[in-house]
C-alpha cells in the first residue's frame, strides 16, 4: 500500500511541463482581478470558518477584513456586502467558539494569540459611521 501524501516530494508526483506552466499563466493573466481577490478572501474565510473557536482562525479572520478593505474600492457593491456580512458571521461564530472552548492550544494551532492589526490596516469604510461594537482584531 502506498502511504505517500499529495507534496510529499515522492518520485510518483511529476513537475509540470513548460507548457502547463505558461497555460496556467496565461489563464492566471486572463482573470479579472476580482475573480482573483474573491478566491483569495474565500479561501482564507472558509479556512477560518473551519477553525473557529483556535487562535489562528482570528488571524485569517483578520487577514481577510485587511485583504477585503484594501480590494474594497475595486470590488462590486454586492460582493461587499457579501463579504462584510460573512466576516460578520465568522466574528461572532468565532467569540462564541471561544467562549466555550476555554481556549486551550489545539494541535497546530498558533502557540499565541495574534495582535489586532495596527490602527489604520482595518478601518471601517468612510461611508459607514465607526461602530462602538467590540469587533476581535479591531482596536
Amino acid at each position: 500500500m502506498d502511504t505517500a501524501q499529495p507534496g510529499s516530494g515522492t518520485d510518483d508526483e511529476q513537475a509540470p511541463s513548460a507548457a502547463d506552466v505558461r497555460r496556467y499563466a496565461q489563464q492566471m493573466r486572463s482573470l479579472p482581478a476580482e475573480q482573483v481577490i474573491v478566491d483569495v478572501l474565500f479561501t482564507l474565510l472558509n479556512a477560518a470558518q473551519v477553525k473557529l473557536g483556535r487562535r489562528d482562525a482570528r488571524l485569517l479572520i483578520d487577514l481577510g477584513t485587511i485583504a477585503h478593505e484594501h480590494a474594497r474600492p475595486y470590488l462590486s457593491a454586492e460582493l461587499t456586502s457579501e463579504i462584510d456580512q460573512v466576516l460578520g458571521q465568522l466574528r461572532l461564530g468565532q467569540v462564541s467558539a471561544e467562549g466555550r472552548g476555554g481556549g486551550e492550544r489545539e494541535e497546530n494551532d498558533l502557540d499565541r494569540m495574534p495582535a489586532p492589526p495596527s490602527a489604520g490596516a482595518a478601518q471601517a469604510p468612510a461611508s459607514q459611521p465607526p461602530s462602538r461594537l467590540w469587533v476581535p482584531g479591531r482596536p
